[in-house]
């Protein structure tokens, strides 16, 4: 099982010189809106493997996933992983422990200007109006990778412009860890049941976890369709028959989202991001028990973003530390802006628990 005991991000968007100590099975990363709580999920995914640059433009342009346009090019998202008070060098960097392990992840790098040959130029990527004719001054990045995973440290070279396309990008890399990402609207992509299926013991634990939402689930399929023969993603319910995933509500495609995720990141990592997104907070306490309890099963360490009081309690609710006399499964480690600099506060989820219950303690700062 990869397991990340501590994080420290060096420099990544608006986070520079952030300590997070004592991580555990469960990690809640918690606090106001912009804080920097899906950058640290970002920065975390870095390490996913040695420096490759496939991974590196995923982690860049995940923001713009849901875009209507994706107007931003792969070098304006890439740029903007950079702390913004870089004037000369620029430098992404991050270090930690994992399975005991010293784990780092540093780019640096220049900004500059260059001269292309408009006929290099990716066309695919641009109207044929577009491209401009002869030389082209463009906006440019080169730089160095440095990785490293206890004694094994691998380096790597990264040369980017404002016309460079994603398209070639080598991603041969084999991953060092197993970090499996879930943004806040996954449910709304699709194609989760075709993703389950290719694995049994993943499909009873979405199945499970469906039944949280309605008992008379019973069962993923995925048939033709009439119209254009594309494959339709249907849910075999007792009472109401076979029905298309496209008819239910938001909460439940989200379950199985999430369901997918703990299966796909089994002996590694998972990141969510604003967990709380679609799901009434009634079920709370079932979905985020068996999450946990997933989570546990499949071997999975779980870092959780969210600036719901609700969410939080409900998580904690999960432990019964009525009864746990030391064992502690929950770091709740709260993130807060001021100006340039972001702090931090670790807490223990019985910390947490005892403060919520004692003084009504207000855990989001």
């Amino acid at each position: 099982m990869a397991f990340i005991e501590r994080l420290c991000i060096e420099d990544y968007r608006g986070i520079s010189d952030l300590k997070i100590d004592g991580l555990k099975h469960v990690n809640l990363i918690i606090g106001d809106n912009n804080c920097g709580k899906t950058s640290v999920l970002e920065a975390i995914q870095l390490l996913r493997t040695s420096g490759n640059l496939a991974n590196i433009y995923r982690v860049a342009r995940q923001r713009d996933a849901l875009s209507v346009s994706n107007a931003n090019s792969i070098f304006d998202s890439f740029i903007c992983m950079f702390p913004r008070n870089n004037d000369g060098e620029m430098r992404l960097g991050l270090n930690g422990i994992c399975n005991g392990q010293e784990i780092s992840f540093v780019l640096t790098g220049k900004r500059g200007r260059i001269l292309l040959d408009a006929k290099e130029l990716d066309g695919n990527r641009f109207k044929t109006a577009e491209i401009p004719e002869g030389e082209v001054e463009a906006e440019s990045f080169e730089g160095d990778i440095t990785m490293a995973y206890g004694k094994s440290r691998k380096n790597g070279h990264i040369n980017i412009n404002q016309y460079s396309s994603i398209t070639g990008t080598p991603s041969s890399d084999q991953d060092q860890l197993n970090i499996v990402y879930v943004s806040p609207y996954e449910h709304l992509r699709g194609n989760i049941i075709n993703r389950i299926l290719r694995n049994e013991t993943y499909k009873q634990v979405c199945i499970k976890a469906l039944q949280l939402f309605d008992p008379d689930i019973e069962d993923l399929m995925i048939f033709r369709s009439d119209i254009g023969n594309r494959p339709v993603e249907y849910i075999r319910h007792k009472k109401l028959g076979d029905m298309p995933v496209s008819t239910y509500g938001d909460g439940l495609k989200k379950v199985l989202a999430i369901s997918n995720a703990i299966a796909q990141a089994a002996g590694g990592i998972l990141l969510f991001d604003e967990v709380e997104t679609s799901i009434h907070r009634k079920y709370y306490d079932d979905i985020f028990r068996f999450t946990i309890k997933a989570c546990k099963s499949f071997n999975v360490q779980l870092f959780v973003t969210t600036h719901s009081i609700e969410a939080i309690d409900g998580i904690l609710t999960t432990q019964d530390y009525e009864r746990q006399e030391s064992e502690e499964a929950i770091c709740v480690c709260t993130l807060k802006r001021e100006g340039n600099d972001t702090f931090s506060r670790v807490l223990s989820g019985r910390e947490v628990h005892e403060n919520r219950e004692a003084f009504g303690f207000e855990v989001r700062l």
